[in-house]
């Protein structure tokens, strides 16, 4: 029982650490962040921020490639091995493994989407030996028992099938299918029943074998730990992996994209409707006044144009939104929105209206004054934790943005003029390049 009680203390102690390291505001850190590029022995890039207010360590890292290197057949595989990876690893099985986690105040997850496999790791800084072992042996030597692999795959056929039943996500699915038609972000990142039942030990083995390596591998790291230190733990978790594998493919850009309307009727009491075109990519020089212009369409909640407009004038929709996407090559322009599907026309014709009287018209200098504050301050809210900071050097390494972004954010947002942002309003926003997916009892 005293034992019992103990690992009961312990664990409270380490929640305790974790709930405050995702509260605690960093305000050092908010407009003065500099992170420090190391490279390891093994070279492994990474980027550092040094703080010791918490005794905690967070890496954030990704893969490219994700969901785009499941073989024809066997789609879903990223996200089946994501799903097993911190079921047990070398001679630790699934119950041993969560219990030592819980017992050193280590988090570990990962997820895959259509073009990054990522993994997010967390560690109380006194046990950050035992922690980065512990990440090392899952990324060399999982387990992958067969009860466990049966077990996860239950789990995700089980998820499939409820999902065939949510009108929002048939919505997601049939747009990218046909969207994306002939490139392999048409598929359902998921899997589908059939390839799920496809996928075997041996590939969900190789997909870490073939497409995981130090040259496709990036890492954003803060927290409680010298840069010395975290330069051999992380060349110690790794770098195992190959430097360079010369057989991966690249995610090819897909140019030409539909238009119009696609229906998918299916007999639900409303109708769920995705749409978008081409966007931009996150490093264009265009990128923020694109946000700006978006914030003001639909990508302010409440005070965005469509949601006043469709939802609060007309009450058509719960809900609409507009965001940017920036997937690997192929950066796209998405919204959406759930309504009666007797009134799914009517709000189609108000998307398109605001979207030409944004091209045509723009933003108004109010709107743009707002958005721009809004872009500022939301950038403050990301540097709350060491968690969203590590994950914030992550993404920004991703999208090919250089250290000095954090530094210059703010300037580039105060620099733009609503001329500049009007014009890519214009250039942008194409009413006659939409693309809508409707799912519903519609005709």
């Amino acid at each position: 029982q005293r034992v019992a009680r103990m690992n009961i203390e312990l664990r409270f102690k380490y929640f305790f650490f974790f709930v405050i390291s995702s509260l605690f505001f960093f305000e050092s850190n908010l407009y003065s962040l500099e992170p420090n590029e190391i490279k390891t022995d093994k070279g492994i890039k990474f980027w550092f921020v040094e703080d010791n207010s918490i005794p905690i360590i967070s890496v954030n890292f990704s893969f490219s490639g994700g969901a785009f290197f499941d073989e024809d057949g066997k789609e879903g595989t990223s996200s089946f091995i994501a799903s097993l990876l911190d079921e047990g690893a070398g001679n630790l099985s699934s119950i041993q493994f969560q219990n030592t986690m819980d017992e050193i105040g280590m988090k570990l997850s990962f997820s895959s989407s259509r073009d990054s496999f990522q993994g997010s790791f967390q560690i109380i800084s006194e046990n950050k030996e035992q922690g980065f072992k512990l990440l090392k042996s899952v990324l060399t030597n999982p387990l992958l028992d067969d009860k466990d692999i049966e077990k996860i795959r239950n789990q995700i056929l089980s998820g499939l099938k409820l999902k065939e039943i949510d009108v929002n996500n048939l919505a997601s699915k049939e747009f990218h299918q046909v969207f994306f038609s002939s490139h392999s972000f048409g598929r359902n990142v998921e899997g589908t029943v059939l390839s799920i039942n496809n996928i075997s030990k041996n590939d969900l083995r190789n997909y870490i074998k073939k497409f995981l390596s130090i040259s496709n591998l990036v890492v954003g790291v803060s927290g409680n730990v010298k840069s010395n230190e975290i330069k051999n733990l992380i060349d110690d978790a790794f770098g195992h992996f190959v430097l360079k594998n010369q057989n991966l493919p690249v995610i090819p850009t897909k140019n030409n994209f539909p238009s119009g309307i696609q229906i998918e009727k299916k007999n639900f009491s409303q109708a769920a409707v995705l749409f978008g075109h081409k966007g931009l990519k996150r490093n264009d020089k265009n990128f923020f006044a694109a946000r700006i212009v978006n914030y003001v369409l639909g990508g302010g909640g409440f005070q965005s144009r469509m949601y006043k407009n469709v939802r609060e004038k007309r009450g058509l929709v719960y809900s609409i939104y507009s965001y940017l996407v920036p997937y690997k090559n192929n950066d796209i322009l998405l919204g959406g929105f759930q309504t009666k599907n007797e009134t799914v026309y009517e709000a189609i014709s108000l998307v398109k209206d605001e979207w030409e009287k944004i091209s045509s018209v723009g933003i108004t200098q109010k709107e743009f004054e707002e958005a721009k504050t809004y872009y500022k301050g939301s950038f403050s809210r990301n540097l709350t934790s060491t968690s969203s900071i590590s994950s914030l050097l992550k993404v920004v390494q991703e999208y090919g943005l250089p250290k000095s972004y954090f530094k210059n954010r703010n300037k580039i947002i105060d620099s733009l003029t609503l001329k500049e942002v009007n014009i890519v309003a214009k250039n942008l926003f194409k009413k006659e390049d939409l693309f809508f997916t409707i799912v519903g009892n519609v005709n």
